[in-house]
Parts: structure tokens; sequence; C-alpha cells
């Protein structure tokens, strides 16, 4: 693991690049951007999805919906990560950084997501607010289930391109490592506040999980581990227990119930405080990982 300072390999790229943009521009035009994608998409969504399930009504039984929603997600993150290619092309730096330890950090990120997420609805069930539901309705049980998997995939991907290989090395290189993780992580729960996150608990999970996300990507220098443990967090909530509405099914289909506070209300699993608990866990345990590798010279 490499240390969260100014030598660490995800940050040097920064100040070498040949054209590089500071941290004010970056963190303006990403937050210009963010809002007007997602306002514009809010207020284009009906036609958009009207258009696009008209095309494909010929087609049988739920695919309609399955592929007019996953189109919809595929249009608007494929915009978030074509602008943090272009954004990090400008700069002349690498958004997605080679590192030789890809495939182990990619697994180790699996493995976080997927067991934190399930470590915060076993909490969740322990308070009574996780119960089993009926038989999920999937289209495939093969094809649907991978459809759903390849948009969460896209989401995360783009996301973690966005954020934390754009935006994040560029303010952690000019405000200081802490500064800008902690900027980049408020301006991922923005987003997802403009997106229709909304509770207080829900908006500090966001920010929480912005925390997580960044720091794998500092302590391992990649982004494997980011965008591992993103796509597992969310598929695990989605795709596996059902636990979030995905048109193209779920292995399992388990509900929330009982208190806000623990089923998170609205904002379901994001806004329980179980999910809090876990995510303050895997922040520590993230930022006390032993440095045991030096920053690389490139």
């Amino acid at each position: 693991m490499y240390a969260a300072d100014k030598d660490n390999p995800w940050l040097r790229d920064v100040p070498v690049s040949p054209s590089r943009w500071r941290a004010g521009a970056v963190a303006l035009v990403a937050s210009v951007f963010a809002i007007t994608v997602l306002f514009t998409f809010r207020a284009a969504a009906a036609g958009l999805q009207q258009a696009i399930a008209a095309a494909l009504k010929s087609l049988p039984g739920m695919w309609p919906d399955v592929l007019t929603s996953g189109a919809l997600q595929c249009l608007i993150f494929g915009l978030f990560l074509g602008t943090a290619m272009v954004g990090t092309g400008l700069e002349r730096r690498r958004p997605w950084r080679g590192e030789p330890g890809g495939p182990v950090s990619l697994a180790m990120g699996l493995i976080i997501g997927a067991v934190g997420f399930g470590a915060a609805v076993a909490i969740a069930a322990v308070a009574g607010a996780v119960t089993s539901g009926p038989p999920p309705a999937i289209p495939s049980p093969v094809v649907g289930l991978l459809f759903g998997l390849g948009v969460v995939a896209v989401q995360s991907v783009a996301e973690e391109a966005f954020f934390r290989g754009w935006v994040q090395p560029v303010l952690c290189a000019d405000w200081g490592p802490w500064v800008g993780l902690i900027v980049t992580s408020a301006l991922f729960g923005g987003l997802h506040i403009i997106a229709g996150a909304h509770g207080p608990v829900a908006v500090l999970n966001l920010f929480l999980g912005g925390v997580l996300f960044g720091l794998l990507a500092l302590r391992t220098g990649n982004l494997w581990a980011a965008a591992g443990a993103h796509f597992a967090w969310n598929w695990t909530e989605s795709g596996f227990l059902g636990l979030a509405y995905d048109p193209s099914g779920s292995v399992l289909n388990l509900s929330l119930t009982g208190t806000p506070l623990w089923n998170g209300g609205e904002d379901t699993m994001n806004g329980s405080l179980a999910t809090t608990i876990v995510l303050i866990a895997l922040v520590g345990a993230t930022s006390l990982w032993k440095t045991n590798r030096q920053p690389t010279r490139t």
C-alpha cells in the first residue's frame, strides 16, 4: 500500500503533465458538467424513455423495460466516462494507471464492496429491517442478470474514472491529499443528492462512500480497487440481493422493513445507519493499512 501523501504515484502524474489544469478549474468544470447533465436528463428522461421503448416494443416480455432502463443509464454514465477521458486527455495524463498489481487490487476491491454491503445488510437484519420477498421477476435467468451486471459495471467504472481518475488526482496534487480527497468526496455526494438522495444519513453515507473509494485509489495507486468496490457494492444491492430495483432482475429478492433509521426510508440502504457503521469501519481500516511500498518513480 502507498502512503496518502504527495509522493503517491496516483498524484505524481499531475505536476509533470504537459498541459495540466489547476484544481479550481477542474472542480468547477466537473461540477458544472455533472449538474448540467443530470438536470438535462431529468427534463428529457420521459421523452427519451418513450422513444427508446417505442423502438423496442416488438421485443417479448420484460425486455423493452429492461433495455430501455439499461440504455438510459449507459447513455448518462457514458457521458461521464467520456468527459473523464477528454479531461485527462487534455492534461495528457493517464486516467487509469497501469499498475502491475491491478488484478490483485481489483479482487480486493470486489471483496471489500461485496462483504461491506453484506455486513450492512446483516446489521440491518439484526435490527429487524430486512425480510425476504417473493421470487424475483427475471426476464431471463442468465441473460437478464448478465445485462444488469454490465450496466452496473458501466456505471461504476464511469463514476470512478470521472471522480477518482480525473478530478481527485488534480485536487489532491494542488490542495494536498486529504483536502483533495474530502472535496472530491463532497462533489461525489453532491452528484447523488441532485440525482435523488434525500435524508441526512444518506448524504453522509454517500460522502463516506466517496472517501472509501478515493482512499482505495490512493492506497493502491490505481483505479482497480475503487472500481471493484464500487461495482460490488452496487451489484450486491441490486443484482444479487434485490434491495434496489433493477428491471434486469436479481438472484434474491430481499425487502426492507422496520424503522427508517435501519431501513433507510426513501433512500433504502443508502440512508441506513447500518451502512454508516460499515463505511466508517472500512474507511478507518483503509486509512490505517500499513504502507509497504515506496512510490514508483516514472
